[in-house]
């Protein structure tokens, strides 16, 4: 009864939150809501497992085929993502243009259906992966993209985070699960279906609602409505709660990490002054290396501040078993196919349950080769270039940007994020991607005396 009643009330909220959502951000267009949509599936569980609560379901065996119902979904809103975008009047040749070498990325994933082993799979693979590129061409050519994309993580956060307390605490059979050996280890998982996947959830949504709070501070003449504030402050507070109970290593550190560079860059001084903090980064990235090989400062960090050992959760051991199954160091296995077929079986069996690498670089090596991971390194590489020279001019959002890129650096060291379809790729092509409009003469208007 007391879960039913809480659900009732986080309705109620929910609707509300919404309408004061709109009103604060009437840039953004309702178009928004298909991105919210699709943000929500993938940050949380396929739609689907909502109706198999409990079930002990072998995901590592349907990956192949995927799901009729979820592919549907899937499919549905691409189509009417494309319907927007065709609406829209989006130039391909501007999407080329700025984004060159992400381009250049994902020809080379087209390419290696060519030697998949497994090209159908390959290919579902892409097209999907597609559906974030055409989400993010949604909120970019929206009216103003950087208020479009806070409010479309601010949404999925205003569902997905208070919903996962409720779970949690209420709906055991959907918020909790068991995993180990003996399955007797107590895993909080909400509204996602593991740890890791809650606790990205809740860091994502912990640095969007603290830069929404620091850009409202920015603009003293904005009216502030007291009630809404201190709703987003209680979504920001569950965000924290959730990074330390979910046990996500690495969320908790991109999470804290990240909030403490969105301070630093709510402040113009930060931006100004962007070249003596690359050299602050440079000295203390190779401080931190020296005293390290003196005082092994990195085993402090993770066993005594983590919780952690030194197989960052037996992944460092994993790692050359799943190197050992590479056969095509050049090129790869294909997109996203490394997982599948009889390879997947294999592997799974080995290394103990495992479905992907655990590490960005390493799952793109076995996929693309590397070739694929150097454009992988190209693309970050220049993306960094880019959003400096905005971040130079402080262009709106570029700090946001930079915090976001260096994130998924991190992240995908000891998680693979890149190319999986999720809410963790889904900020990263926010990062990568931009959308230059071209001024038409006949757009032009021109007002008489």
């Amino acid at each position: 009864m007391k879960g039913l009643l809480a659900l009732l009330v986080w309705g109620l909220w929910l609707f509300w939150m919404f309408y004061k959502d709109g009103r604060e951000k009437r840039s953004v267009s309702s178009a928004v809501w298909i991105v919210v949509a699709w943000v929500v599936i993938y940050a949380s569980r396929p739609v689907t497992e909502w109706f198999s609560a409990g079930e002990n379901l072998n995901r590592q065996l349907a990956l192949d085929e995927g799901n009729p119902l979820e592919a549907i979904i899937s499919l549905s809103l691409i189509v009417a993502g494309m319907a927007v975008l065709f609406r829209r009047r989006m130039q391909l040749s501007s999407v080329i243009a700025g984004n060159v070498w992400l381009g250049v990325f994902y020809l080379f994933w087209l390419l290696s259906i060519v030697w998949s082993d497994y090209p159908m799979i390959t290919l579902k693979r892409l097209i999907k992966d597609l559906g974030n590129i055409e989400m993010i061409l949604i909120v970019l050519t929206d009216k103003d993209p950087t208020v479009g994309m806070r409010a479309v993580i601010e949404r999925v956060s205003y569902i997905c985070i208070p919903m996962s307390v409720l779970l949690i605490r209420y709906y055991p059979e959907w918020g909790r699960t068991y995993t180990g050996f003996d399955q007797s280890e107590l895993m909080w998982i909400g509204v996602a279906t593991h740890k890791n996947t809650l606790g990205v959830l809740a860091f994502v949504g912990a640095l969007f609602l603290l830069w929404d709070f620091l850009d409202l501070r920015n603009k003293k003449n904005q009216s502030k409505d007291k009630p809404f504030i201190l709703s987003k402050c209680g979504v920001l507070s569950l965000c924290w709660y959730l990074l330390l109970i979910a046990n996500s290593a690495t969320a908790l550190v991109c999470a804290v990490i990240g909030s403490l560079l969105l301070v630093f860059f709510s402040y113009s001084s930060g931006t100004r002054m962007f070249g003596r903090v690359e050299a602050m980064a440079l000295v203390t990235m190779l401080l931190f290396i020296t005293a390290d090989s003196i005082f092994n400062i990195k085993e402090l960090i993770v066993v005594g501040l983590l919780g952690r050992d030194m197989t960052l959760t037996t992944r460092t051991e994993v790692w050359p078993i799943l190197l050992s199954y590479q056969d095509s160091p050049i090129l790869g296995a294909g997109f996203n196919s490394f997982w599948a077929g009889e390879r997947l079986l294999k592997v799974f069996d080995t290394v103990g349950g495992i479905i992907q690498a655990h590490n960005g670089y390493l799952e793109t090596y076995l996929n693309g080769g590397l070739l694929g991971l150097g454009l992988l390194f190209m693309l970050l590489f220049s993306t960094y270039l880019r959003i400096r020279k905005k971040l130079v001019i402080n262009q709106p959002g570029s700090s946001m940007r930079l915090i976001v890129l260096i994130l998924a650096i991190m992240y995908n060291n000891s998680e693979a994020s890149f190319n999986k379809v999720g809410i963790m790729w889904f900020i990263t092509l926010y990062a990568l991607m931009e959308y230059r409009t071209k001024l038409r003469p006949h757009t032009i208007s021109i007002r008489k005396p």
